[in-house]
């Protein structure tokens, strides 16, 4: 009788949470708001409560369902939830994850290999949109990004690339960015003799991640020989919803000891540029343009996750020895995971300048170093 009661026991609080969902609170260690940012919660912590992949949704304090993505590793396993929470300048907000059906929301990221156009792998979400090159293309030979600048929040890749004429305006934006072989709009790079070797276009590429809430990509490049050495080049390319700024992480491997990386973008006619420890803005026209002042300017950031002390600010010469790169440098051992965000925004879609621009990469870089706090109940 004892051992039937405590099943029955066990049973109930087994059901009571499952069905009451769990607890979280997302606290801000910001002195100001964080506002449709990124949380993630290890899928261990909701697998262990009896919440499946299938069913699982993400309500706000007011009992609204928001949106939410599982993100799977590449065997089809749950690996973690992802919400966006907004949340008061030092101030806390409360989420419950709970099962049930989860309602069918508009993707606001997208990503894909575009091989109709030369191999291209282009990804964006509801505020930019960015671009890297294949290995079908001849020229330019970079991991350098391109940006599309937009002033529309619907995803208009497969639109712009259908109609095949993105450097035209037709009221959303249009491709103003000139990348050759240069970093273009951020990315990294093995530096040697204060030299960049750019690894080229990529060799392979795979989606694993696409929407609603982000779009990922890894990529694999050919090694470049650094003292001696091949060395491996792997990246993991992700952008979320609502932010302006891609994460890019990259992997090197099959050298011994330390090498010089370096993130950056290329420097064309700019107008401001700002610094801080581990990030740069500029501001410049756009770059690809019969008539820059019509098509605006374009404002670009890169920051670089790294120990502290260790980043610095410097420029260097790109390939073509007419342009320049505003770097941050810093030091990576083998197999280590470097990770940096490229940033962009356009004068023609409500940025307002220079200043405004350089703050908020600068809260980027800020909420890189200080990310929310997420307590599970």
């Amino acid at each position: 009788m004892k051992r039937a009661l405590l099943i029955l026991q066990l049973l109930w609080l087994c059901g009571c949470g499952v069905a009451d969902g769990v607890d979280v609170t997302v606290t801000n260690p910001s002195s100001y708001a964080r506002t449709l940012e990124s949380v993630e919660i290890a899928w261990t912590e909701l697998d262990k409560r009896g919440i499946t992949a299938e069913q699982v949704i993400v309500e706000d304090e007011q009992h609204n369902q928001i949106p939410s993505q599982v993100i799977f590793d590449k065997g089809g396993v749950a690996q973690r939830l992802l919400f966006q929470a907004s949340v008061e300048a030092s101030g806390k907000s409360r989420y419950k994850i709970k099962r049930g059906v989860a309602d069918t929301y508009e993707a606001m990221v997208y990503g894909r290999h575009v091989p109709e156009r030369l191999d291209d792998y282009a990804w964006e979400n509801n505020l930019t949109a960015y671009r890297i090159y294949g290995p079908r293309l001849s020229d330019p030979k970079t991991q350098g990004v391109d940006v599309w600048v937009k002033n529309t929040e619907k995803l208009i890749i497969n639109e712009w690339f259908a109609r095949n004429d993105y450097h035209h305006n037709y009221g959303e934006g249009m491709d103003c960015y000139k990348v050759g072989n240069t970093l273009g709009g951020g990315a990294l790079a093995v530096v040697q003799d204060s030299q960049l070797l750019l690894s080229g276009n990529y060799q392979s590429q795979e989606c694993v991640a696409n929407g609603p809430l982000r779009t990922e990509a890894e990529f694999v490049y050919a090694p470049i020989e650094v003292d001696g050495h091949d060395v491996a080049i792997k990246r993991r390319i992700w952008l979320d919803a609502n932010s302006r700024f891609s994460y890019q992480e990259y992997e090197l491997s099959g050298f011994e000891g330390e090498i010089e990386v370096a993130a950056g973008m290329v420097m064309h006619d700019v107008k401001d540029i700002s610094q801080g420890e581990n990030w740069i803005a500029l501001t410049e026209p756009a770059s690809d343009s019969s008539d820059p002042e019509r098509d605006g300017d374009i404002l670009l950031g890169v920051i670089l996750q790294g120990n502290e002390g260790q980043n610095r600010f410097q420029t260097l010469s790109s390939p073509d020895p007419q342009l320049r790169h505003a770097l941050i440098l810093r030091k990576a051992k083998a197999g280590e995971k470097i990770l940096m965000l490229n940033g962009s925004a356009w004068s023609h879609a409500g940025v307002e300048g220079g200043a405004a621009w350089a703050k908020e990469v600068q809260q980027a870089a800020d909420r890189l170093n200080n990310p929310l706090r997420v307590k599970i109940k």
